[in-house]
C-alpha cells in the first residue's frame, strides 16, 4: 500500500560470509535493514507512488534466487468504487458494483451487512476491463451497509449506505370511475417498500394530465387529478422505475355535464297532473341513472322512468302536495350539473277572488286575489271592456295576496281577466258593471282628487332672496292642470314657472326678491291641494354683517358677533376650523337678529370661520380671525403656522421668541410620523428671535419639539398635521347633466393627511357659491342639484391647494329634455359615419339635429330606434371642428352644441416622401443605433394628435414625437439590426397603408480594442461642474461610440458629439455625489479598460474638513468639552453636528468665526460612550462618527482603600501593601502622599492593565515610627484619609501601644513626604508618566 512500509525477511545463515544488497527500483526508494539475528534480516521499504515495485537482492554482488522480486503496490486512496449495487437497489435481485485499483481479488475484502445484521455473501470475480466486479443479492427492505477494504484498507467512502426496495410491496387502492371536471381520488401505501422515487403519470389518449400528490405521513399519498374529457384513463405508478402491482390502472371516466336534463317538470308543474322531465345521456358513457323527488314535507315522491341507456330516458312522477320539489339526478353515482333541481309545484284552483262588485264611473273599484295557497307562480291580470283596457293598480297585501284597483270612466260592463302561470282561474273572466255618477257625485270626486297631490322641496320653506326657489309636486298620476300661485311679502304676485320631470314629476320654480313672507298656492284642477297655501320665509345673507368683539388668544374664549337683523328670518350656522381641526364653538341668541359666537382656539393660528344663514354663506365668508399666543412677550415660547399645519414638500417655518437668551441655548427637535428625524435650520432674526424651517415630506403628525436649556419651552411639545393635497382622490358621477337631476362628486383624502376641504362652483352668471362636504364611511361626498341651465366649473381645494383633477366642467341642460351620448360627438374621421343616441324617453314631443363644419353642412339622418329613443348618423365632407346642435322642443339638450374634431388620417404626409427613404422592397432603410428623423405635414389633416409606435422582434422601442402648429417630428434609435414595425395613429386613427416596414443592415464594426480614451473626467468629478473626456476611435474604423455611467443612487446621462475624425467629445454633469462605472461600448463592444470608476465629490467636499482637539475623544458631565472644525479648505456647505449618548442627546454649539472655523462645545447630559457625528453637505467628514468617551464628575466618596499597609504592625514582619479601588468615583488623579521617618522607606505603585482601576501600593518601611498616609482624588481625601500607621521593633511595643501609652521612634531626623499619583482621564483611559518617588510625581 502506498504509504505504508512494506517488510521481509532474508536469511543468510547457509550463505556463508558476505556482503548483502538490497536494492527497489534501482535504489530510488529508501531501505532500511535491521538484524534479527542468527542471520536473519528484516528489510523495510515505503512506497510512495502506486506502481510494481522490482525489489533486487545481492549476495556479494550476485542476484540470490528468485532475484528481482515484483512487489504490486496499490494506492486505497484512489481506488473508485462505483456502480448500481451501491445506490438503491431491489430485493432478491443481484446487485453489482465494481472496484477499479490493482489490487488481486485476493487483496479485495468485501462484507455486506443487511438491515438485521446477517452478512450476505458477496461474490467477487473480474470483468473484462480488468476491474473487480463484487455481486450480492439483497433479500431484505432496508438499510444495507457495504464495506470494501483493500489490503485491510477502508477504500474512501466505505462503508457504503445501500437502500434496498421491493416495488411489489407498493400498494394501490380506491381506483374507481371519475366524472369529467371532478377530482378522481385513489391511495399509495409504500411503506412496506423502503425508500424510493414514488413516480405517478396519468395519460388519456397519449396526453399526460395533472396529477396532485398529498403526503399523509409515513409514506402513504393521497392522489388525486381532474379528467377533462369522457375517456378511460390510465394511471402507471411505478417505484424507483419499476411498475407497482396492478400497474397501470384504468379508470373510466365519464362526463355528467354532456347529459342534458330537459322538460316542464325541471322548473313547474301544475298539481293537477304528472310531472315529467327528459334525462338525455348524448355521448356521455353512462350506465345507471337514479332519480329521486322530494316534497316540501320531506316524504319521497315515486318516480317512474322509461327507456334504457344509453337512449333517451323519461321521468314521471306525480306531486301530491303544492310547494318546491327537490329533483336529484344521479348517473353512476355522481349527480349531473345543476342537479338537484327545484320545480315549484301549484295549484290553480286554489286562488280565489274575493269583493268584486259592482260599481260607477270615475269611482275606484277594489278587491282581493288571494293567491297564498297557490303556490309559486305568476299571477297576471288585465281589465278590458268592449273598446280597450283600463289600467289597474296591484299592491301586495302580504305573501300571495294582493289587493286590486281600477277606476272606470265609462258606463259599459268591465272584464277581469285573470291568469295563474297562464291557466285562467276559476270564473275568470269576471264581470263588473259599471253605471254613471250622479253630478254631486263628480264634485265630490275631484276634491278627492286633489287633495291626494303632493308637493315637497327647500322652496316651500326657506329661501334666499336673489335667488331660484324650487320644489316638486307629484301629481300621483292624476290627470288635471296644474296651478301654482306665489304672492309676494307686499302682497303681489311673484312669477312661477312649472316644467314636468322625466320621472312623471312636475318642478315648480320662482324668484324671491325682497326679505320677507311668501304664500305659495298650488292648485290641481282649481282646488288647492293639502297643505296649501305655503308660508315661506326669505332671506338674504348678504345682509348678515359679522364684528369681531375684539383680540383672541389661544386656550381663552374668544367672541365674534353676528348681525343679521337685516336679513330676514332664517337659522343661522357656524363652523370654526384650524389646521384641518373643528373647533369647538357655540352660539348665543342675542334677540332682535343679534346674535355671539363664542369659541375656544387651542393653538395661537389664523382660525377660518365660515358663518351661513339659511345654509347659503354669508357675504366676505369665510372669515378668517388672527389667534394670538398670550404668552407672547412673557415667556419664551414658539408661534406660527409651521407649529401645527404644514404642506407636504414645502418649506415652512415658525418663531421661537427667545426674550433675549442667546440662540446657543435653544435646541429644535422634529420627529416626523415613523419617528423619523425631520432636518430643521434655525436662523437668527434681526429682533433676536429665531426662525426655525423645515420641509415635511410625507402627510401625517409631526412632533416639534422645543427646548432652551435643555427644557421644553412653554407650549412644547407641538404637534403639526402635514397634507398632501395631490393625494386626493377624485371621483365623479356625470358631467352632462340637467337642471333639477343630482351630481355627486366623491372624495377620499386617506392618504392625504388632514386639512380644510373646500368645494366652490361657478356659475354660468359668474357667481361663486360654496359647497356642502358631507363625511361618510366611504370618504367625503358633494352632491349638488343645478337650479340652471349652462356651463358650470366646480373647483376642489384642500388646505387651499387644488387637487389633482380640479376643476370639473359640468354640462347642464333644461329639466325635461332628452340626453344624448355617443362617440359621433367627439370626433371621427373624414367621409365616415358618424353616430350618437338621443334618448327623450318619458318626454313628450321630438329631437332637431343639425351637423355645421367649417365650410359646409353634414347631412343628419335621424332614425327612431324604440318610443323617445333615437339614433343619429351624420357623414362629415372637410376637416375641421364641427357644431352639433341638438334640441328637443325646440331647446337644446345639455352640452348643446358638441364640437366633434373631425380628421383626414390620408392627409398626413411625410416630407419628402416614403419612397426617398425605402430601399428597392420597399422598406424603410435603417442603421442600428442611429437615430432616425421622420418629419410630418399635419396641415391638412385637420385638429388632431400624432401618435406612434415602433415594434422590434417583438418589443417597443423608445420613440420620441414633438408636434408644434402643422409639423410633426418622430424620432427612434434602432437598437440592432433587423426588420422593424412602425405604426402611426391621427387622432387616434390609423394612418392608411400601416404599418410601414423597415430594415436595419448590419453594419460593420471596427476593431474596439484600438479605442482610446482621455481627458479628466475619466477619473473624478465634482457635483454641479461639467465634466468632459474624449473618445479616439480614428485608428478602430467604422463604428460609434455608447456611454453609460450608474451609480448607486442615481445614473448620470452622458451627451456625445461628434467631432469628426473619429473623435468624439463626452460631456456629462453629476448632481449627487458617490462612486461611479463609466462604460464605454464601440460598436456594442466594451472598450478596453471599461468599466472605469469616476469619484463625483459634492461640490463642498466633506473630506477635506479638519476636526481636531481632545473634545473629540473624551470629556466629563459637568464640563464643557471642546473641538475645533476647519472647513476652509471644503468649499462652502452647511456643518451640522449631533452628538448621541447612551439615553440622551447631548447639546451641541457651534460658534463661527467668521472665515471657516469653528468651535464645537458639547455638553452631555450623562456619562458613557457617545456618537458624535460631524457632516458637511450630508457627508461625513473624516473620522466621523467619532467615539466621544464621557465619564462622570469625580466623587472621592467612592474610593475605596483596604489592606495591611495601613494597619499598625511590627517592622520584621510588616506587609505595607494597601489596595486603592477608583471604580465608580468618575474621572479624577489619585495622588498618595506618605510621611514617615527620612529615608525609611520607598513608596511603589502599581497595576495590571492601562485600563485597570484598582491600584496596589507599597512603601516598605526600614525605620520604626509613625507614618501618615494621605489618599486624594482629585484633589479631595477619600473617605479615612489621612491614615496613620505606627510601626514597631518588637511585638511586645506594639501590644503595649494598643493597650495605650508608648510610641515608636525611629532614627533621628526630619520626617520625609514621599508620594505618588495616577490621574484618570476622561472613561478611565490611563497611562503612566515617568515615577520618581524622591520629591516628584507620577502623572497620568
Amino acid at each position: 500500500m502506498v504509504a505504508k512500509p512494506v517488510t521481509f525477511l532474508v536469511e543468510t545463515n547457509n550463505a556463508g560470509p558476505g556482503n548483502l544488497e538490497v536494492t527497489v527500483n534501482n535504489g530510488q526508494v529508501p531501505t532500511s535493514a535491521q538484524a534479527q539475528g542468527n542471520h536473519v534480516y528484516a528489510i523495510s521499504f515505503t512506497p510512495k507512488e502506486a506502481k510494481p515495485h522490482v525489489v533486487e537482492l545481492k549476495f556479494n554482488g550476485e542476484n540470490v534466487p528468485g532475484s528481482p522480486f515484483s512487489c504490486e503496490v496499490v494506492d486505497v486512496s484512489r481506488v473508485t468504487v462505483a456502480g448500481t449495487g451501491l445506490e438503491k437497489v431491489p430485493v432478491d435481485q443481484p446487485a453489482t458494483f465494481t472496484v477499479d485499483s490493482q489490487a488481486s481479488v485476493d487483496q479485495l475484502e468485501v462484507k455486506v451487512l443487511s438491515p438485521l445484521r446477517v452478512s450476505l455473501e458477496p461474490r467477487v470475480s473480474t470483468n473484462d476491463e480488468g476491474k473487480l466486479l463484487v455481486e450480492y443479492t439483497p433479500t431484505e427492505v432496508g438499510d444495507h451497509s457495504v464495506e470494501v477494504r483493500v489490503a485491510g484498507m477502508l477504500v474512501p467512502g466505505s462503508p457504503f449506505l445501500v437502500k434496498a426496495y421491493d416495488a411489489t410491496k407498493v400498494r394501490v387502492t380506491e381506483v374507481a370511475t371519475g366524472i369529467v371536471a371532478k377530482p378522481v381520488y385513489f391511495s399509495i401505501d409504500a411503506s412496506q417498500a423502503g425508500a424510493g422515487n414514488l413516480e405517478i403519470i396519468v395519460s388519456v389518449n397519449g396526453r399526460n394530465v395533472p396529477n396532485y400528490v398529498q403526503s399523509e405521513g409515513h409514506a402513504r399519498f393521497r392522489v388525486n387529478f381532474k379528467p377533462k374529457e369522457a375517456a378511460v384513463h390510465t394511471l402507471s405508478v411505478k417505484f424507483n422505475g419499476l411498475p407497482v402491482p396492478g400497474s397501470p390502472f384504468k379508470c373510466r371516466v365519464s362526463d355528467s355535464s354532456q347529459v342534458v336534463i330537459s322538460g316542464a317538470g325541471l322548473k313547474m308543474s301544475s298539481l293537477a297532473r304528472p310531472a315529467v322531465i327528459t334525462i338525455d345521456p348524448r355521448s356521455a358513457d353512462v350506465t345507471d341513472c337514479v332519480v329521486q323527488v322530494t316534497s316540501p314535507s320531506g316524504a319521497h315522491v315515486p318516480v317512474k322512468l322509461s327507456g334504457e341507456l344509453p337512449n333517451k330516458l323519461t321521468a314521471e312522477f306525480q306531486p301530491l302536495e303544492v310547494g318546491p320539489h327537490t329533483i336529484n339526478v344521479i348517473m353512476d353515482g355522481e349527480s349531473v350539473g345543476g342537479s338537484p333541481f327545484t320545480c315549484n309545484i301549484y295549484d290553480v284552483t286554489k286562488v280565489q277572488v274575493i269583493s268584486l262588485d259592482h260599481t260607477k264611473v270615475n269611482r275606484p273599484v277594489t278587491f282581493t286575489v288571494d293567491a297564498s295557497q297557490a303556490g309559486e307562480g305568476t299571477l297576471e291580470l288585465v281589465v278590458t271592456t268592449a273598446k280597450a283596457s283600463v289600467r289597474a293598480e296591484v299592491a301586495a297585501r302580504s305573501r300571495g295576496l294582493y289587493d286590486v284597483t281600477f277606476t272606470p270612466h265609462e258606463p259599459i260592463p268591465h272584464f277581469v281577466n285573470i291568469t295563474f302561470n297562464e291557466e285562467d282561474v276559476l270564473g275568470s273572466p269576471f264581470k263588473c258593471d259599471v253605471r254613471e255618477l250622479e253630478p254631486r257625485e263628480v264634485r265630490h270626486l275631484q276634491r278627492k282628487e286633489s287633495q291626494m297631490v303632493t308637493a315637497k322641496g327647500d322652496g316651500l320653506k326657506q329661501v334666499v332672496t336673489g335667488s331660484t326657489a324650487s320644489f316638486t309636486v307629484d301629481t300621483k298620476g292624476l290627470d288635471g292642470e296644474l296651478d301654482i300661485r306665489v304672492t309676494g311679502p307686499d302682497g303681489g304676485q311673484v312669477p312661477a314657472r312649472l316644467v314636468k320631470l322625466r320621472s312623471g314629476l312636475h318642478r315648480a320654480e320662482y324668484r324671491a326678491d325682497q326679505v320677507g313672507s311668501y304664500s305659495v298656492a298650488v292648485l290641481h284642477q282649481g282646488t288647492p291641494i293639502n297643505g296649501t297655501p305655503y308660508t315661506v320665509e326669505a332671506a338674504d345673507p348678504r345682509r348678515v354683517n359679522l364684528q369681531p368683539a375684539g383680540e383672541c388668544f389661544s386656550a381663552q374664549e374668544c367672541a365674534l358677533k353676528v348681525d343679521a337683523s337685516g336679513a330676514g328670518r332664517g337659522t343661522l350656522s357656524v363652523g370654526v376650523r384650524a389646521a384641518g381641526q373643528d373647533v369647538k364653538h357655540s352660539i348665543r341668541d342675542l334677540g332682535g337678529g343679534l346674535y355671539k359666537v363664542l369659541f375656544y382656539p387651542r393653538a395661537p393660528i389664523p382660525h377660518k370661520v365660515d358663518i351661513r344663514y339659511n345654509g347659503v354663506p354669508v357675504q366676505g365668508g369665510p372669515f378668517e380671525v388672527g389667534v394670538r399666543n398670550p404668552a407672547t412677550g412673557h415667556s419664551v415660547t414658539a408661534t406660527g403656522i409651521g407649529l401645527h399645519q404644514a404642506r407636504v414638500n414645502k418649506p415652512t417655518s415658525f418663531v421661537i421668541e427667545t426674550l433675549g437668551q442667546p440662540s446657543k441655548e435653544f435646541d429644535v427637535l422634529i420627529t416626523g410620523p415613523q419617528d423619523w428625524a425631520v432636518p430643521v435650520k434655525c436662523y437668527q432674526q434681526k429682533d433676536g428671535n429665531l426662525l426655525a424651517e423645515y420641509t415635511p415630506h410625507i402627510p401625517g403628525t409631526y412632533k416639534i419639539e422645543v427646548m432652551c436649556s435643555t427644557k421644553h419651552v412653554k407650549g412644547s411639545p407641538f404637534q403639526c398635521t402635514a397634507y398632501d393635497a395631490s393625494k386626493v382622490m377624485l371621483g365623479h358621477s356625470k358631467l352632462v347633466t340637467a337642471v333639477g337631476e343630482p351630481c355627486l362628486f366623491k372624495l377620499d383624502k386617506s392618504e392625504a393627511g388632514i386639512a380644510d376641504l373646500e368645494v366652490h362652483i361657478v356659475a354660468p352668471s359668474g357667481v361663486v357659491m360654496p359647497l356642502e362636504v358631507k363625511s361618510g364611511p366611504a370618504g367625503e361626498a358633494v352632491e349638488w342639484v343645478p337650479d340652471a341651465p349652462g356651463q358650470y366649473r366646480v373647483t376642489f381645494l384642500y388646505g387651499g391647494e387644488e387637487v389633482p383633477g380640479s376643476p370639473l366642467t359640468v354640462e347642464v341642460g333644461e329639466s325635461g329634455l332628452a340626453s344624448v351620448k355617443g362617440s359621433g360627438l367627439d370626433g371621427g374621421a373624414v367621409d365616415t359615419p358618424l353616430t350618437f343616441t338621443i334618448d327623450g324617453r318619458g318626454l313628450l314631443g321630438e329631437p332637431h339635429v343639425t351637423v355645421d363644419g367649417p365650410d359646409s353642412v353634414a347631412r343628419v339622418n335621424v332614425r327612431k330606434q324604440d318610443e323617445g329613443l333615437y339614433q343619429v348618423t351624420y357623414v362629415p365632407h372637410e376637416v375641421g371642428i364641427f357644431d352639433v346642435r341638438v334640441q328637443w322642443n325646440k331647446r337644446d339638450v345639455a352640452g348643446s352644441p358638441f364640437h366633434p374634431k373631425i380628421v383626414d388620417p390620408a392627409r398626413v404626409r411625410l416630407i419628402g416622401g416614403w419612397s426617398s427613404l425605402q430601399d428597392a422592397d420597399g422598406r424603410l432603410e435603417l442603421t442600428p443605433r442611429e437615430e432616425k428623423r421622420l418629419a410630418f405635414d399635419v396641415s391638412e389633416a385637420g385638429p388632431g394628435r400624432l401618435k406612434g409606435e415602433v415594434m422590434h422582434e417583438g418589443r417597443q422601442v423608445e420613440i420620441g414625437m414633438d408636434q408644434n402648429g402643422s409639423r410633426a417630428r418622430l424620432l427612434f434609435t434602432p437598437p440592432g439590426e433587423g426588420s422593424y414595425e412602425l405604426r402611426l395613429w391621427y387622432a387616434d386613427l390609423p394612418l392608411p397603408d400601416m404599418p410601414v416596414l423597415g430594415w436595419a443592415e448590419p453594419v460593420s464594426t471596427g476593431d474596439h480594442t484600438r479605442v482610446t480614451l482621455q481627458g479628466h473626467g475619466l477619473n473624478t468629478a465634482r457635483c454641479g461642474d461639467q465634466s468632459e473626456f474624449i473618445i479616439d476611435g480614428s485608428a478602430a474604423g467604422p463604428g460609434a461610440p455608447d456611454v453609460t455611467m450608474s451609480g448607486t443612487k442615481t445614473d448620470i446621462s452622458v451627451s456625445l458629439t461628434h467631432q469628426g475624425g473619429g473623435l468624439w467629445r463626452a460631456v456629462y454633469t453629476p448632481i449627487v455625489p458617490g462612486a461611479y462605472l463609466l462604460n464605454v461600448m464601440w460598436s456594442d463592444r466594451q472598450v478596453r479598460g471599461c468599466p472605469l470608476k469616476v469619484n463625483v465629490e459634492s461640490a463642498a467636499d466633506a473630506s477635506r474638513v479638519v476636526c481636531s482637539g481632545e473634545g473629540l475623544r473624551h470629556g466629563m458631565v459637568g464640563n464643557e468639552i471642546k473641538s475645533f472644525i476647519d472647513t476652509r479648505r471644503a468649499g462652502p456647505g452647511e456643518l451640522t453636528v449631533t452628538c448621541t449618548g447612551p439615553q440622551k442627546v447631548a447639546l451641541c454649539d457651534l460658534d463661527e468665526h467668521g472665515d471657516g472655523t469653528f468651535t464645537l462645545n458639547i455638553r452631555p447630559q450623562e456619562p458613557g460612550r457617545h456618537a458624535l457625528s460631524v457632516k458637511y453637505e450630508g457627508e461625513h467628514v473624516p473620522g466621523s462618527p467619532f467615539t466621544l468617551k464621557v465619564a462622570g464628575a469625580p466623587d472621592p466618596s467612592k474610593v475605596r482603600v483596604y489592606g495591611p499597609g495601613i494597619e499598625h504592625g511590627v517592622l520584621a514582619s510588616y506587609q505595607s501593601r494597601f489596595i486603592c479601588d477608583t471604580r465608580g468615583a468618575g474621572a479624577g488623579q489619585l495622588t498618595v502622599r506618605i510621611r514617615g521617618p527620612k529615608g525609611a522607606f520607598r513608596v511603589e505603585m502599581q497595576r495590571e492593565s492601562q485600563k485597570d482601576r484598582t491600584i496596589l501600593c507599597k512603601y516598605d518601611p526600614t525605620e520604626p515610627g509613625d507614618y501618615r498616609m494621605e489618599v486624594k482624588w482629585s484633589g479631595e481625601h477619600v473617605p479615612g484619609s489621612p491614615f496613620i500607621v505606627m510601626i514597631f521593633d518588637t511585638q511586645d511595643e506594639l501590644n503595649r501601644y494598643m493597650a495605650g501609652g508608648y510610641s515608636p521612634s525611629g532614627p533621628g531626623g526630619a520626617p520625609s513626604d514621599y508620594y505618588g499619583s495616577i490621574g484618570y482621564g476622561t472613561y478611565g483611559a490611563v497611562s503612566f508618566g515617568q515615577m520618581s518617588w524622591r520629591g516628584s510625581q507620577a502623572q497620568l
